[in-house]
């Protein structure tokens, strides 16, 4: 297992996120924010209290200006927080006082909300994984890692299958997890599966914002994993994610459960994308892009779900704590959803769920206790076709710039495709090569699939 995270930067995307305890920049008009609140508020109390729950704080990418409008087709470059339930989840938080004018609540809530808002905002514009606050953890690092088999050999540890190059990372078998039954959940999975899936169908910034403005991601997938599971403790080793790779309960003390979610990119999205073409199909590009903010729309919402019933949440990756050690992030999405039983990895270094790799992952850490979800494979490449028996090279030889070997992939390399400067008017360039039209794109493949 390996994992990797990047933080790019370019003329028009720099860091947006200052290091702890340096001077806040403006990365967000706070003077337009306010005006949109205080219009807010000038509507939702004008005839007593009406709030209105159609209403958003719309900020725009180039000058981080905000206005206020009605839900409707996302823009391209621009971001959208609803004002009531998101911006302020709890009810009648926007209604006046006696003798309270607008400007003086606007003001207040704005005070309230400004640096999350801020947080927000960088981390929705920010391409990639932007380094953070840099924010210290308030406790030391805590590594525990996992003991190693056989102390003596640091590399190889079993043998593996004719037809697969030598010099490929199996890694050793790790163990099922072993679901409690007994276990008494604050929150039934399906209530909890059922809210996610309402969001990804009803939120209206799960849209492209171009062409027809159809669904960038389908019905999602969701998996529990156990705080405590001692898998989380391996993904310190320095051959998986590393050192550096935070425990559940450091990023939430009291942690519970890991809930991850993995979104399915639609048909839509890859029905342009052939194996022809050098470049990516422009709705991958822009659902890689625009489907990154919504992730960061099911985060918070995990987040807010969590405190309504009666729990506390973190989001590692929109966390002022988050950060990486080159490729080797502070949590890895892929790896906590290997540990909550929602896939594999493939040799592209791609995450293989029940629905395939064309997707992109999302998690959060809660104090709730859930139930968790049964792993039901041992081997960390175990939906993977050449890990399996050999049998396929489908990612190699899809990818333009030999980033995908068969001894593994090569991070960073995917940065010289030029996909980007394909993509630069529109201000996209995500490569997808290695998760379209191969075997495993939508699916475990068949012959896997068979001994499952």
């Amino acid at each position: 297992m390996s994992g990797q995270s990047s933080a790019e930067s370019t003329s028009l995307f720099v860091n947006e996120i200052p290091k702890w305890g340096e001077p806040y920049p403006n990365i967000l008009n706070r003077r337009s924010v306010l005006e949109c609140l205080k219009d807010y508020l000038l509507e939702a109390n004008y005839y007593g209290y009406r709030p209105d729950r159609r209403k958003v704080l719309a900020v725009r990418t180039s000058d981080r200006t905000a206005s206020l409008r009605n839900a409707s087709t996302p823009i391209r470059q621009e971001v959208y927080y609803f004002i009531e339930g998101e911006l302020f989840p709890e009810e009648g938080t926007t209604r006046l006082n006696d003798g309270q004018s607008a400007a003086e609540l606007a003001e207040a809530l704005l005070e309230a909300i400004y640096e999350q808002l801020s947080i927000w905002n960088a981390y929705d514009f920010t391409k990639g994984s932007p380094p953070g606050f840099r924010k210290p953890f308030d406790t030391p690092l805590i590594v525990k890692g996992s003991p190693h088999p056989n102390p003596e050999q640091k590399t190889r540890r079993r043998e593996i299958a004719k037809g697969i190059n030598p010099q490929f990372f199996l890694p050793d078998p790790v163990p099922k997890n072993a679901v409690d039954g007994e276990i008494q959940p604050d929150v039934p999975y399906d209530e909890l599966l059922g809210f996610v899936t309402n969001l990804v169908k009803t939120d209206f910034r799960n849209a492209l914002p171009e062409g027809a403005n159809l669904p960038i991601w389908a019905e999602p997938l969701m998996g529990i994993a156990s705080a405590h599971d001692p898998l989380f403790e391996r993904f310190q080793d320095p051959e998986v994610v590393g050192p550096g790779h935070r425990l559940p309960y450091e990023w939430l003390p009291g942690a519970r459960s890991v809930i991850s979610v993995f979104l399915p990119f639609t048909e839509h999205i890859s029905a342009n994308y052939t194996r022809e073409q050098r470049y990516s199909a422009i709705e991958f590009s822009s659902g890689k892009w625009n489907g990154s903010k919504f992730l960061n729309v099911v985060r918070r919402a995990l987040i807010r779900f969590a405190r309504q019933h009666g729990g506390e949440a973190v989001a590692p990756n929109i966390d002022p704590r988050y950060d990486s050690d080159g490729w080797r992030p502070f949590w890895s999405e892929r790896h906590a959803a290997f540990a909550a039983g929602l896939g594999t990895f493939g040799l592209h270094q791609n995450f293989i769920s029940e629905k395939g790799a064309l997707g992109r992952l999302c998690s959060v850490v809660t104090t709730l206790q859930l139930i968790p979800t049964e792993r039901r494979y041992t081997e960390v490449y175990g939906y993977c076709l050449y890990a399996y028996d050999g049998s396929c090279d489908a990612c190699i030889r899809r990818c333009p710039t030999g980033a995908v070997t068969a001894a593994g992939k090569l991070p960073g390399r995917c940065e010289t495709h030029g996909n980007k400067e394909h993509f630069k008017e529109w201000n996209y360039g995500s490569c997808g090569h290695c998760s379209t039209n191969i075997p495993c794109s939508r699916q475990i493949p068949a012959k896997i699939r068979k001994t499952l």
